[in-house]
């Protein structure tokens, strides 16, 4: 438990010295909670700013000037003055990429920072990620008889692939690399022109805690 705290305390000090006052250029920040079942109060400079941040949730974009800031870590709904950790961090300045706290392939807690192609496009973007304890995966798009008619990956734990796609109704899944077998899905998408759709494959494949979370932003 405290070591998944500490890795999601690093998350939250990192993203939130986005917010102090500097001369700095922009950063832009999201933050991914991918470990099963450790909701936690994030404080900074002494106030609640992300209370009960939950698994399978994604928050953001925080944006601004980098610099520090003092912030603790309590477990939800804990006593802010016993903090499980405690500091001043910063977050280097520019660009935009999101942070995701998850389960690494043998299912111990890991971090991976991912640089997010948000830029202006007129097809669908697709970036599909992995950051759950299973095997390496290939995203697959089907057409009507179920059959696979393109492939993102192979992905293997903290990996992401990024493919553009005409605007459209599509059926996908997750297939073990190197097969046609989905093992989770199909599931269904109206994928726009214009938007970025960012899939995290999240969780424990053997503890039953899989799932894909999705994410859709306006590309800029």
């Amino acid at each position: 438990m405290r070591k998944v705290l500490v890795l999601l305390a690093l998350l939250a000090l990192l993203v939130m010295g986005v917010s102090a006052t500097s001369a700095a250029a922009p950063t832009t920040v999201y933050i991914v909670h991918g470990i099963p079942g450790v909701p936690v109060d994030i404080y900074v400079n002494g106030q609640l700013t992300v209370p009960n941040f939950l698994p399978e949730s994604i928050i953001g974009p925080f944006s601004g000037p980098a610099g520090s800031a003092s912030v603790a870590i309590v477990a939800a709904g804990g006593d802010p003055s016993s903090p499980v950790l405690a500091g001043t961090f910063s977050f280097a300045p520019g660009g935009n990429v999101t942070i995701v706290a998850h389960l690494d392939a043998n299912s111990a807690p890991t971090v991976s920072v991912f640089d997010n192609d948000f830029s202006k496009t007129a097809d669908a973007r697709l970036i599909a990620r992995h950051t759950a304890a299973a095997p390496a995966v290939d995203a697959v798009l089907l057409d009507g008889a179920g059959a696979i008619i393109a492939r993102v990956g192979p992905l293997a734990n903290g990996q992401q692939g990024v493919v553009p796609f005409a605007p459209g109704n599509y059926t996908g899944g997750l297939v073990p690399t190197g097969t046609d077998t989905i093992v989770y899905g199909p599931q269904s998408a109206n994928l726009r022109a214009g938007y970025v759709y960012v899939s995290y494959a999240i969780g424990d494949i053997g503890a039953g805690t899989f799932k894909v979370i999705t994410q859709v932003v306006k590309s800029k």
